[in-house]
C-alpha cells in the first residue's frame, strides 16, 4: 500500500496485486467517505485499508478478470454499488451486480469530492476513465484514472486496427481536453501527466500510421 496523492481534498492509496494491477483507494478527507476502483486478485490490503473508511462505491474501469479477479472479496467487506460500463457487465462474477450506471458525464458525489464517469471504449467496448476533482473546483489537480485506456508511453491493448483507433479517439477526446497537469494513474504501472502523455503521443501522430498496425503500440516507436 502506498498513499501516492494527499491533497487537500483527498488522498489517493495504490494496491498492487494480481497480475500486478493497480486498484485504488480515494477518500474525502472531510467526511471520511470512499470509492474503491477496480478489484484484482487477492485484494487484502486493500480490504484492510478500506475499513478505516466508509466505503461508498466499488468502481471497474472495464472488464478483463485481471480487474474483477478480487470483486467478490471485496464485496464479501463492502456491500456496496457497483458501477461498470454498460458493455462490460457482462464480464463481472455472475453474483457481482452493477447498480450504477456509468454513463459520459455520470458524476458520483464522494464526500465533498466528485468522480466523473466517461467512456473510453477500444480496449474494451465498456472501458471507462474516472475524473477525480473537488466539487468546488478551487484549483486543486484533478486525477484520472485510465484503467488500461492509456498508460506512460501508449495506448493499451487492442484487439484489431478499427480497436486501436476507437481508443485512440477516446483518448484524444476524454483525456488529452483535460488540463495538462492532470495525473493519470492507469490499472498497471507508474503514472504520467496529461501533458507528458500528449507530446508522446504527437511524435506518434506525426508519422503515417500503418493500417494493420494493433496490439501492444507504443507512442515513441
Amino acid at each position: 500500500m502506498n498513499t501516492i496523492f494527499r491533497g487537500k481534498h483527498w488522498s489517493i492509496q495504490r494496491f498492487i496485486s494480481g497480475f500486478a494491477n493497480n486498484a485504488f483507494l480515494i477518500t474525502c478527507k472531510q467526511t471520511n467517505k470512499s470509492v474503491i476502483i477496480d478489484a484484482p486478485a487477492e485484494p487484502t490490503s486493500l480490504i484492510s485499508a478500506a475499513k478505516n473508511t466508509e466505503v461508498t462505491a466499488i468502481l471497474i474501469t472495464h472488464g478483463h478478470r485481471d480487474h474483477v479477479d478480487g470483486l467478490m472479496d471485496v464485496t464479501g467487506h463492502y456491500d456496496v454499488p457497483i458501477g461498470i460500463g454498460i458493455a462490460d457487465r457482462g464480464s463481472l462474477p455472475e453474483s457481482a451486480q452493477a447498480s450504477i450506471n456509468l454513463v459520459t458525464d455520470h458524476d458520483l458525489e464522494i464526500g465533498n469530492i466528485v468522480i466523473q464517469a466517461v467512456a473510453t471504449p477500444g480496449h474494451t467496448q465498456g472501458s471507462t476513465c474516472f475524473i477525480v476533482q473537488p466539487i468546488n473546483n478551487d484549483n486543486e489537480h484533478a486525477h484520472i484514472f485510465s484503467g488500461d485506456t492509456l498508460f506512460p508511453g501508449g495506448p493499451g491493448k487492442s484487439t484489431s486496427h478499427t480497436r486501436l483507433i476507437q481508443m485512440i479517439d477516446s483518448i484524444k477526446t476524454h483525456i488529452f481536453t483535460l488540463e495538462e497537469s492532470t495525473m493519470v494513474l492507469p490499472g498497471h504501472g507508474e503514472f504520467i501527466t496529461v501533458g507528458n502523455s500528449k507530446k508522446e503521443y504527437e511524435q506518434f501522430s506525426s508519422r503515417p500510421l500503418d493500417s494493420t498496425v494493433y496490439g501492444n503500440v507504443t507512442w515513441l516507436q
